[in-house]
């Protein structure tokens, strides 16, 4: 089956059709006096974590900071970016341009990955060997590349090719230290598939409804199992699951021989599990993720596609209701244990169409050069890490990767504006205003870091404002726009910058002039 590869992008029904076949005003930099940066004081040179060295890279979109050979993270990057434009035919649309770079922190040696992921105790590894870790503006993918199998022995006392226990429910699959329904003994870790899956779940993450967790999964899952070369791309295929391990491991496979010989989950709980559960962040050797592979695919391109409309019509209802089994079976003319029992059968004889997409004479997805890695300076690499062991939930170590390079001298406009929103989130506002100021101050390229400073302006304003009565004044609307001012300029759009300039506008004591009401009509 082929596709056109011209394809336009809309909302939730033309996404599932594409996997189916400035106002000129001058703006200026705040300005102002000498801003006196912080003094953080150092009693013991143990405070510091001693200096890293890591490689480092851009490329559109991305920042990469690696502690890998130059030889295999330029293979990756090289794979990574001609995946990117196999996305981009299949799934017209999803990767749109933002503003901030995604981090890629590739831990190729010294255990680095675990300072991501840490481990409780001496617990094994529990299916994890990449994360995906953002927040609305930032977000960051670690890979462990340095891990080529991950020890799975929740069942090591299990026989071979006996059916994996199932979780009674959702809480107690979060409940268990190690992944419900995982593999005995090793499982190969692909980085290559890995490093596409937390990708995709990046992409979906930006669609609004977001789509519920099994979906996201079912897809991601067919994602890392496109196949492209020069001139052809084929997805949805499965592969044949007679085909023994090239290397005698157990490699993550496709549902069809992933789940072989194991009990399915009832589908209730498949439709449970959170995207932040353990179920869901641990997906090597899940029968959850297979699961949620193995309905998607059936729903959209298993027999003889009957199964689409039902997919299509849940989809859209459960964003106003929850599932349930009435519902399910409203959709599907099913019910679970019926679904279950079709999912069996297609698990063990797969019949499908997949999508194959062949470029026109003259036309080929090449392989774009290899990338310039470079040695990384302090300050990116405590940036880089910093910002993503914030948004890994562990503050503590992620205010020492910062601090540590600013101690050392490091004055990077970058470094000092995640400083001020690391501080901000700390709730030190009075050191975050001088991080921020001095950021700005410098142009750096990040619209949050504007908008904050903007914001711990307009509450002073706002406080004295209440003390004395009065409105803001001329210069305090001009001290709380004039980063707004240029935050708005920068890429992606904040809302926030026109509603904050609403606010300041409208209790300012004097008329704003016209050409700066003009400028909310953006």
């Amino acid at each position: 089956m082929h596709r056109s590869l011209h394809r336009s992008p809309g909302l939730l029904l033309v996404v599932l059709g594409c996997l189916l076949g400035s106002m000129g005003l001058a703006q200026e930099a705040p300005t102002g006096p000498i801003i006196e940066l912080p003094r953080v004081v150092v009693t013991d040179s143990r405070d510091l974590p001693p200096p890293e060295r890591w490689r480092y890279a851009e490329i559109p979109g991305f920042e990469v900071l690696t502690n890998a050979s130059d030889r295999d993270t330029q293979k990756l990057i090289q794979d990574f970016q001609s995946f990117n434009f196999a996305v981009d035919v299949v799934w017209r649309g999803l990767q749109q341009k933002t503003g901030e770079p995604i981090s890629l922190i590739i831990c190729g040696r010294g255990g680095k990955f675990d300072a991501f992921a840490p481990r409780i105790g001496n617990s094994p590894d529990t299916g994890r060997a990449s994360l995906l870790l953002q927040e609305r503006e930032k977000a960051a993918i670690v890979l462990d590349f340095q891990a080529k199998t991950i020890q799975l022995s929740n069942l090591a006392d299990a026989p071979a090719g006996a059916p994996a226990p199932v979780a009674a429910d959702a809480e107690a699959a979060d409940a268990d230290a190690a992944v419900p329904g995982a593999n005995s003994g090793e499982m190969e870790v692909d980085a290559y598939k890995q490093l596409y899956r937390e990708y995709l779940r990046h992409l979906m993450s930006r669609a609004q409804p977001r789509f519920p967790a099994w979906f996201e999964e079912g897809l991601a899952q067919l994602f890392m199992g496109m196949t492209f070369d020069s001139r052809t791309i084929t997805f949805a295929k499965l592969e044949d699951p007679n085909l023994a391990s090239l290397s005698g491991g157990v490699e993550d496979r496709d549902f069809n021989k992933a789940l072989e010989g194991r009990a399915l989950m009832p589908l209730q709980e498949m439709f449970s599990i959170e995207r932040g559960s353990s179920t869901a962040t641990n997906p090597l050797g899940s029968i959850w993720a297979k699961q949620s592979q193995a309905f998607v695919h059936l729903c959209l391109y298993g027999e003889g596609q009957r199964y689409q409309k039902g997919l299509i019509t849940l989809l859209l209802r459960i964003q106003k209701e929850p599932v349930t089994e009435k519902l399910f079976r409203e959709c599907f003319n099913k019910s679970y244990q019926d679904m279950l029992g079709i999912l069996r059968g297609y698990q063990q004889f797969t019949a499908y169409k997949s999508l194959e997409w062949r470029l026109p004479k003259g036309q080929s997805i090449e392989r774009p050069p290899l990338i310039a890695l470079r040695e990384a300076t302090q300050a990116e690499i405590g940036r880089v890490k910093g910002e993503a062991l914030r948004l890994a939930g562990q503050p503590a170590a992620a205010h020492t990767a910062l601090i540590a390079p600013y101690v050392r001298g490091e004055r990077d406009p970058r470094l000092l504006a995640a400083l001020g929103l690391e501080e901000l989130s700390a709730g030190h506002d009075d050191r975050a205003e001088k991080f921020l100021t001095a950021a700005t101050t410098a142009k750096v390229e990040r619209p949050r870091a504007y908008l904050e400073l903007a914001r711990i302006r307009y509450q002073a304003s706002l406080a004295a404002a209440s003390t004395t009565g009065d409105r803001f004044s001329d210069e305090q609307v001009s001290q709380i726009m004039a980063p707004l001012l240029v935050g708005r300029t920068q890429s992606p759009a904040l809302p926030e910058i026109y509603e904050l300039m609403s606010d300041t506008l409208v209790r300012g004591a004097n008329v704003p002039a016209k050409e700066t009401i003009a400028l909310l009509y953006d």
